[in-house]
């Protein structure tokens, strides 16, 4: 199984919870964390799924140790790796 980090954050002041994937230039929002996340699932399956179809190669995720969590929180979100086509 692949996991890609990404950092999840409090809700800004409009209310809006933000979710970004550094290693694949993901941000993703929602009102809530559940929503952000699924955002950004979403948006990581559509991308590595264009990625396949294009034969262009999956970035390795970073070690989350090597990441900047200031302000946020470490998820790790499991990615459905197609086979290239």
């Amino acid at each position: 199984m692949s996991y890609y980090p990404a950092i999840l954050y409090d809700p800004d002041p409009d209310g809006l919870v933000g979710c970004v994937v550094p290693d694949l230039l993901i941000n993703a929002t929602g009102r809530d964390r559940d929503t952000a996340l699924a955002d950004a699932v979403r948006s990581m399956d559509e991308l590595l799924g264009d990625m396949a179809r294009t034969g262009d190669p999956y970035p390795e995720p970073t070690a989350a140790d090597a990441l900047d969590l200031s302000n946020g929180m470490l998820v790790l979100l499991h990615a459905r790796l197609p086979q290239a086509a």
